[in-house]
C-alpha cells in the first residue's frame, strides 16, 4: 500500500510539473513594430511611450518589415514569424494596440500562439 501511495504521489508531481513547464506565457502590453519599439525602450516608461505610437505607423511597410514586438513595462519581446503574421492581422481589425500575447518565451522572443485585445 505504501508503495502505491508513493508511486501515485510521484506520478502526480511529474504530471503537474509537465503541465507547468508547457504552460504558455501571457504578456500584456503594447503591440508595436520593432523599429519604433527600439526607440521607445530608451524612455523612462517604454510601455507608456509605446501606447502613444500609432497603429498606422506600425503598419507602414518601412516599419512592419522590421518585425513586431510587444512592450510590457520596461521589457520588449520580439514576436516570431507566426506572431508577426498574427500582429498584422490583429492591427487590420483593431484600433487599440493594447494586447495580450500568449506564447512561449525564448529569451527576448515570444513564439506566439495568439494575440487578443486587452
Amino acid at each position: 500500500m505504501r508503495r502505491l501511495v508513493i508511486a501515485t504521489a510521484a506520478l502526480s508531481m511529474v504530471v503537474g510539473f509537465a503541465k507547468v513547464a508547457s504552460a504558455a506565457d501571457e504578456v500584456k502590453g503594447v503591440l508595436i513594430d520593432q523599429k519604433c519599439g527600439k526607440g521607445q525602450m530608451s524612455k523612462d516608461d517604454p510601455e507608456k511611450a509605446a501606447a502613444g505610437h500609432s497603429k498606422d505607423c506600425a503598419m507602414k511597410d518601412s516599419c512592419a518589415s522590421s518585425g513586431f514586438a510587444v512592450i510590457s513595462g520596461k521589457k520588449m519581446w520580439k514576436l516570431d514569424d507566426k506572431g508577426a503574421k498574427l500582429a498584422k492581422d490583429y492591427l487590420k481589425d483593431h484600433d487599440s494596440t493594447k494586447v495580450v500575447v500568449k506564447g512561449t518565451e525564448k529569451g527576448d522572443t515570444l513564439a506566439v500562439e495568439s494575440i487578443a485585445a486587452q
